[in-house]
C-alpha cells in the first residue's frame, strides 16, 4: 500500500498558484527565548521567567527545556503562563502547569524537555505578550544554584 497522503498541507499550499501562505505561528521562523533565575534562599511560590511576544505563538515542547538544581525533599516545579488578554480582547486565566506539571525536583536536579500534550505544541495568542512563570509548591525550591528555562516557539507577524 502506498503512502497516503504523499505531501504535507504546507507543501501543497506552497505549490498552489498563487501560493497560499502558511500561518507563521504554525510553520514560521523558530525563536528561542531563555531566562535564568539564581536561587539565594529556599522558598515556595511563583516566579516570572520571561515574556513571549504579542500575537499568535506556538510553543514547541520537545525543543523547550527546563534545568533546575535539586530542591528540598518532595519539592515540585510546574511551568505555565500568567493571565493575559488574547487578541479578541478576552481575558485568559492563568495556567500554572500548562507547559510542565509537577516536575519532581526534591529527589534530584532536572534537565528535561517540557511535557506538553501528545500533539507536542501549545498555541497561545495575546494582545500584549504572555508571561511564562515557574511555580514551586509542596516544598521549598533549591536554596542555591541556577534554574534555566528555554522556550522554543514560532510566531505570526
Amino acid at each position: 500500500m502506498p503512502l497516503t497522503p504523499l505531501h504535507s498541507a504546507e507543501w501543497l499550499q506552497f505549490i498552489t498558484v498563487p501560493p497560499v501562505l502558511t500561518q507563521p505561528h504554525k510553520a514560521g521562523k523558530l525563536y528561542i527565548s531563555s531566562a535564568s533565575l539564581t536561587f539565594t534562599a529556599a522558598g515556595q511560590g511563583t516566579a516570572k521567567m520571561l515574556r513571549l511576544p504579542p500575537g499568535k505563538v506556538r510553543i514547541w515542547s520537545d525543543l523547550s527545556r527546563i534545568v533546575c538544581p535539586q530542591g528540598t525533599a518532595s519539592s515540585v516545579l510546574s511551568v505555565g503562563y500568567a493571565a493575559h488578554v488574547n487578541e479578541a480582547g478576552t481575558t485568559v486565566a492563568a495556567n500554572a502547569a500548562a507547559l510542565a506539571s509537577v516536575l519532581a525536583v526534591g529527589s534530584a536536579a532536572i534537565d528535561a524537555a517540557l511535557a506538553l500534550p501528545a500533539i507536542g505544541y501549545l498555541d497561545l495568542n495575546s494582545q500584549n505578550g504572555i508571561d511564562i512563570e515557574v511555580l514551586f509548591a509542596t516544598a521549598n525550591s533549591p536554596a542555591a544554584g541556577e534554574m534555566i528555562l528555554a522556550i522554543a516557539y514560532t510566531r505570526a507577524g
